[in-house]
């Protein structure tokens, strides 16, 4: 079975660096889909140097990498709208195989076992039925000094596809959920200032929550005072309950000592992979 990777380029390209390589090896195919003019879903220019495309041609030896080049930003669309809309035009590009988009801030832990395993359920994914393939996000606080502060949790999040039909962002319509044990560390808000407040400003929620109160609210999370907090997602009050401190001298020696597997709640995942097969016999 073809299992095929789309990214979204754009201001925080330089993390496909890490993203990349992660999953280069046992990707069928990889398409990275970069706005013709260089611009945002809200609308706002960004730079993508010379020396990126370099690092695509020399780490591309097995020429699955396609850039692929159009115009995502439509100034009478929100940006969840235009999100929504490069997604779909991204799956349209991968062609055909199981569809998977990740962002540029997304490193998949063991994406070897997790081709294998969707390989494994390829004659499930390979049928006229529609699944929605949930992994797990655990996601960076912020960088401190030394080491990252983690969200103490993991959550589901819509990762792939046997056939694309965005609704909002990742999200398909009329698709059965299927939860698999697998995780991915979400960078999300572990940048430096001037970066996260260009995300807050530019990314597919930014009319959904007052930014610039979160922002101030995110400058002043240290490694001393995070404990003192609770409940602390955006957009929802349940997720995010409490962080902790993980040492660590950059986010790549994190994805090689990780034990972020170890949060899945794998009771309640099959709990929740039995409540959606009934749902859908119903």
């Amino acid at each position: 079975m073809k299992i095929n990777v789309g990214f979204l380029v754009a201001y925080d390209y330089d993390l496909l660096k890490i993203s990349i390589p992660l999953i280069y090896e046992n990707a069928t195919k990889i398409v990275l889909a970069l706005d013709k003019n260089y611009q945002t879903w809200s609308g706002n220019y960004f730079k993508v140097g010379d020396s990126f495309f370099e690092w695509i041609e020399q780490i591309d030896i097995n020429k699955k990498i396609i850039i692929y080049k159009d115009v995502f930003y439509l100034p009478e669309n929100t940006a969840i709208q235009n999100d929504t809309r490069e997604r779909n035009l991204l799956a349209k590009e991968m062609g055909e195989g199981f569809c998977i988009q990740l962002d540029a801030d997304e490193f998949v832990l063991d994406f070897k076992e997790m081709v294998t395993f969707l390989n494994k359920h390829e004659k499930k994914l390979s049928g006229t039925k529609k699944y929605q393939v949930c992994a797990y996000l655990n996601d960076v606080y912020k960088e401190t000094e030394n080491g990252f502060l983690f969200v103490k949790e993991v959550s589901p999040f819509y990762m792939g596809t046997n056939q694309p039909n965005f609704v909002r962002a990742r999200k398909n319509k009329n698709q059965q959920k299927w939860y698999i044990p697998f995780a991915v560390i979400h960078l999300t808000w572990g940048r430096s200032a001037e970066e996260l407040k260009f995300k807050l400003e530019n990314w597919g929620h930014n009319i959904d929550f007052d930014t610039k109160k979160y922002f101030d609210f995110w400058n002043s999370i240290n490694e001393i005072n995070y404990k003192d907090h609770k409940c602390f997602h955006p957009l929802n009050s349940k997720s995010w309950k409490e962080l902790h401190f993980i040492e660590g001298k950059n986010i790549i020696d994190i994805i090689k000592t990780n034990n972020i597997t170890e949060l899945i709640p794998n009771t309640k995942r099959k709990l929740k992979n039995l409540a959606q097969t009934f749902k859908h016999l119903i």
